[in-house]
């Protein structure tokens, strides 16, 4: 039996007079993950925002299950990469409830943390090196594990690959068909040959949702240029 870790009933969320999405019931197991795609303009942004809680449905109800704590990965890396942060600074301010504090003295516990996290994504040899000397491939890896030094239950990524390059790309896919090992992973992309054959189920986002069990399915279905 699936067990359930976000629930979507019957949302909609519209921007004034233009619903985004509509009719939209769908969940989140537990584990493994889960990919949102569809063309552009479709809701999938929508969407990640409203299971992370930035914004709340006009209709319907988005329940976290047990209060699951999420981490949010945006589409850019959410701090200016030229300001003289060196990589484990970076994710340190994963383990603080509020913005990053000037002269902030960490526990060892937080320091635990950020390391375990670099470790994670690789970055265990990073901590010192300024974060405006990374490529974008590594600040992506930077992003992620701030989310992961937070203790997030959940991963949730708009367009992670948004930007990155080709090797990069399949880099940071790898890490994600790892993490998905340890973390509930929902992420958003319109990059669907790397994202589907990593993800563990599927849904197709276009204004409604359909799900897939099997996102390989998905996959050949938009491959062969059918439209749903």
């Amino acid at each position: 039996m699936i067990k359930e870790l976000i629930k979507f009933e019957d949302v909609r969320f519209c921007y004034n007079d233009v619903c985004a999405v509509h009719d939209v019931t769908f969940i989140i197991p537990d584990g493994g993950l889960t990919a949102l795609v569809g063309p552009n303009g479709g809701g999938k942004s929508t969407l990640i925002k409203l299971l992370s809680g930035f914004l709340k449905p006009d209709h319907g109800k988005v329940e976290v299950i047990n209060y699951a704590a999420i981490g949010y990965v945006s589409q850019g890396f959410g701090f200016d990469s030229s300001f003289p942060i060196t990589v484990k600074e970076a994710i340190l301010s994963g383990t603080l409830e509020n913005k990053i504090k000037l002269f902030k003295r960490y526990s060892s516990d937080q320091i635990k943390k950020a390391e375990n996290a670099m470790a994670m994504v690789g970055l265990e040899n990073f901590g010192s090196r300024g974060v405006s000397q990374l490529s974008g491939g590594q600040l992506r890896r930077v992003v992620i594990a701030r989310a992961l030094a937070s203790d997030a239950d959940i991963l949730v990524l708009d367009e992670p690959d948004s930007n990155l390059d080709m090797e990069s790309t399949k880099e940071l896919y790898s890490l994600l068909n790892e993490l998905k090992k340890v973390k509930t992973i929902v992420v958003a992309s319109h990059h669907i040959n790397y994202l589907l054959d990593v993800a563990d189920t599927a849904i197709y986002v276009k204004k409604t949702v359909w799900g897939y069990a099997n996102p390989h399915e998905l996959k050949e279905k938009l491959n062969e240029g059918i439209v749903l």
